[in-house]
């Protein structure tokens, strides 16, 4: 995997963000680090759990917030649920690529040995092939105006890079587009994201820093909250929901010196990743 100096990622970010070079951006992701390549060899755990709590509660319809490029997760669903589960993805922009949406349907139908739907080349046929209604750039709140309910909303790794007060507008929102007292299945990474391509730190490496040191490594390309996991479950707790089902995943190695800014006595405060699956206890 590409590699580089988690500090100059977090200074090019800045300054791609500053100018508004999106679109560049992405093609260094495309073209030069491969950040933005499929190459799935199994399917992801992670979907799994979804997949596990879509059929246990006889889900018919799913929205996803945070969809990405490729949809591989999106794809995967439709494989796995032959098209009998309503897909709509939204991301606040447009990420969309359908040479990776291709790429990891041929990868995925492999995988499963199933026949494959298809080649997408618009989001017209997206559609029509897996199911799948793509919005972007898209608003949770833009689905508040239609009459559109969905059975449960979904998301993988997404949650970490909302602050506080876009979380709690986030369930505020999912309760006017959810079905009334429906499911929240969502798939958090409490990593640092910067040691995903800098093998040279820690995966929990932030907790080093104070809030008002990380200001200046946090942006909006790569924005992380550094919620933990006891964080999570109190927010949940007190956003009105039901906590159905929790699994966490291992601690990560703690770095020397922890910002006395979290509690380094709890061991959640370690963990490096969670499922949650919540119960929206929404209006008639």
């Amino acid at each position: 995997m590409f590699q580089i100096n988690w500090k100059l990622k977090a200074l090019l970010y800045t300054v791609f963000g500053f100018f508004g070079f999106k679109t560049f951006f992405y093609l260094i992701q495309k073209r030069i680090t491969k950040r933005s390549v499929v190459r799935i060899r199994k399917i992801n755990d992670l979907w799994e759990y979804h997949a596990k709590s879509i059929e246990n509660n006889n889900i018919k319809s799913i929205l996803e917030v945070g969809a990405g490029k490729s949809l591989e997760q999106n794809i995967y669903l439709s494989y796995r649920f032959n098209n009998k589960v309503k897909q709509t993805a939204i991301d606040i922009n447009r990420m969309i690529d359908f040479d990776l949406i291709n790429q990891a349907s041929v990868q995925l139908s492999t995988i499963l040995n199933l026949e494959n739907k298809g080649v997408v080349k618009n989001i017209n046929q997206l559609e029509e092939l897996y199911n799948i209604n793509y919005k972007a750039p898209f608003k949770l709140s833009s689905l508040i105006k239609s009459n559109e309910k969905f059975d449960m909303s979904i998301s993988t790794t997404t949650l970490e890079h909302f602050n506080r007060s876009e979380l709690k507008n986030y369930i505020f929102d999912l309760k006017s587009v959810l079905a009334k007292n429906c499911l929240v299945s969502a798939v958090i990474d409490y990593s640092d994201h910067y040691s995903h391509t800098d093998k040279n730190i820690g995966g929990l490496n932030f907790l080093s820093y104070s809030e008002k040191n990380w200001k200046k490594y946090n942006n909006k390309y790569l924005f992380q909250n550094r919620l933990r996991h006891q964080d999570y479950k109190e927010f949940f707790n007190s956003s009105g929901c039901e906590i159905k089902d929790i699994f966490s995943g291992d601690a990560l190695l703690a770095p020397k010196e922890i910002s006395n800014e979290f509690d380094a006595s709890d061991k959640d405060t370690f963990i490096g990743w969670a499922y949650f699956l919540i119960r929206l206890k929404t209006p008639s």
